[in-house]
């Protein structure tokens, strides 16, 4: 029979670690190394997810989705009430989990380092905000956790893909039909300003042509005066 820790833990996914008590393990955003890992009630947000990276049979590194730090061991301490922080990846054995199924749905996260113990919450404690340490296996509820998939976002694309795409049809669909409308409206103005300005150039020919009327007569007066001298020579 497979262990539930194998079963629900996949590569590539992002998970809750949600304690019996319904709080879940979160680390303090921000990308500093020795960051708390605390107690804190679910947002889904991306601080409280994190990746289990397979190192082995039923070991991993548990990576935080916001900060990319690892959850590990403060000093490398061994010692009942070591606290869990998160520091870069150092592939070191301080960052290397054992996740070990029961036979109620939930699992014991045990450190490699001190398999005996468990990762717990401080004071068995209820608050946000309370610390999260290694214990001695007493099989406890604050040692008792639930991995749960986070399956939000990964549903929310395929929607959205779908909507991205209507609304790019319907929005080629109005810019097809709005040339058109533009077009009709632009053609009425220009032969209304066009019609003005032909009256006024046919008006003004009229009087250019009157004009050379005059110059006509002054030159049969000139040659009038021409011939009769030519007359009084031939006397």
């Amino acid at each position: 029979m497979k262990k539930i820790a194998q079963t629900m833990i996949v590569a590539d996914c992002y998970y809750t670690i949600v304690n019996a008590n319904g709080k879940v393990i979160e680390a303090v955003e921000g990308n500093e190394n020795g960051g708390a890992i605390q107690l804190a009630s679910a947002t889904k947000a991306a601080n409280q997810q994190w990746m289990f990276l397979r190192m082995g049979e039923g070991v991993y590194r548990i990576q935080n989705r916001s900060t990319g730090k690892m959850m590990d061991l403060m000093m490398n301490g061994t010692v009942d009430g070591t606290w869990l922080h998160q520091w870069e990846d150092v592939n070191g054995s301080s960052q290397l989990w054992i996740v070990e199924a029961g036979n109620d749905g939930t699992v014991k996260i045990k450190a490699q380092l001190a398999p005996t113990k468990c990762i717990d919450v401080v004071g068995m404690s209820n608050e946000d905000g309370a610390h999260i340490q290694i214990w001695q296996d007493v099989n406890g509820d604050n040692q008792k956790w639930t991995i749960s998939e986070v399956k939000e976002k990964a549903a929310a694309k395929k929607p959205a893909a779908k909507k991205t795409t209507a609304t790019k049809k319907k929005a080629e669909e109005v810019k097809a039909e709005e040339p058109a409308k533009v077009e009709v409206k632009a053609e009425e103005p220009k032969v209304e300003v066009k019609a003005e300005p032909v009256a006024a150039v046919a008006e003004e020919p009229k009087e250019v042509v009157a004009a050379p009327a005059a110059p006509a007569k002054a030159k049969s007066k000139a040659s009038g005066k021409k011939k009769s001298g030519k007359k009084g020579k031939k006397k």
